[in-house]
């Protein structure tokens, strides 16, 4: 079966080679010819994608990944666009593609970084575009996205929603509801976000329960602060960064610290191909087994660490009541 499948690899790149040829050295070629090796081009490409859908998801799937989508304003920079809501648009249209592979591969959660709770100190022109973006396009995918319609795919803002204007607002709120209730992939817009924001809320309402009576001092763990996450589980498993930046940009650093897979790929977002997809997902798959290995060895360490602080709590105890009799 392998065989059939490598031999089946090898003549659809065969093919694609043969069309890709044409395309390089089709000056000499009439219009209509040029358009047909164009058209064949993208469905033999099309069929390619489909098969190394197929042979990846013989392993192991990540089933959380985020991605930093950056480079859109640089991007229409280079494309020489007449302003940088023109990158912004085109990167919406590379989520969409983004997000049929991920769907296609069998990825259950995406986490992706639209809005930074700093990006309101970019110009007010910018800003208004990014806003109306957001407005339209969250509202435009719930309604009219095979992903949702077709998929099931579930929308979830999170961040800071207090900053945004009303009729953005509005649209998060349609997105949530219309696909409250679908069981495909989760996507997590974040915006606008920040992970020390994300992290010190989820801290005060923590110290919130335990004054409330909810929770009791011994209660706040590890667990206790990842429930009140604004993203949610399960573990991020890959973390992708595009533009060729290698920072974190204050987006999911207590997620990415739990042995995320970190990739920063030098193209900006809406370069972004399948083929970057293909690579980092392999690359996972090779190193998954040793992740795996090693989060399940700081399991262990931090389960003994518990059981040694309750040993010591309660030994300290024992003593106090001695010391009172």
């Amino acid at each position: 079966m392998l065989q059939s499948w490598y031999a089946y690899a090898g003549l659809t790149a065969l093919i694609l080679a043969f069309i890709v040829g044409n395309g390089v050295y089709g000056q000499q070629l009439s219009l209509p010819l040029k358009k047909q090796c164009a058209d064949v081009c993208v469905y033999v490409q099309g069929r390619m994608r489909l098969l190394a859908v197929r042979v990846l998801r013989q392993g192991p799937i990540p089933q959380h990944v985020g991605f930093i989508m950056d480079g859109n304003r640089r991007f229409a920079k280079k494309s020489h666009m007449e302003t940088p809501s023109r990158g912004h648009l085109a990167g919406f249209t590379k989520l969409t593609k983004v997000l049929e592979w991920c769907n296609d591969l069998g990825i259950k959660h995406v986490s992706v970084f639209a809005f930074a709770i700093n990006n309101f100190n970019r110009s007010t022109e910018e800003v208004g575009a990014l806003m109306g973006i957001a407005r339209d396009k969250l509202r435009d995918l719930a309604e009219n996205s095979e992903l949702v319609n077709k998929y099931g795919v579930r929308i979830r803002v999170v961040g800071f929603r207090d900053l945004l204007p009303a009729d953005v607002r509005e649209s998060i709120e349609y997105a949530e509801e219309k696909t409250r209730g679908n069981l495909g992939m989760t996507l997590n817009v974040c915006c606008p976000y920040s992970a020390t924001d994300e992290i010190s809320t989820a801290i005060r309402r923590l110290v919130e329960d335990v004054e409330n009576g909810l929770l009791s001092a011994a209660d706040i763990t590890e667990s206790a602060l990842e429930k009140r996450l604004q993203i949610p589980g399960p573990d991020l498993d890959i973390l992708v960064r595009t533009s060729g930046q290698i920072r974190f940009s204050n987006f999911m650093l207590w997620q990415s610290a739990k042995m995320a897979y970190i990739q920063f790929v030098d193209a900006y977002w809406p370069e972004f191909s399948f083929y970057h997809m293909a690579k980092i997902l392999v690359s996972w798959q090779l190193a998954s087994r040793d992740i795996e290995r090693r989060k399940l060895a700081g399991r262990v360490h931090d389960s003994l660490a518990s059981s040694e602080q309750l040993r010591n709590s309660e030994s300290s105890s024992d003593t106090c009541c001695g010391d009172r009799i």
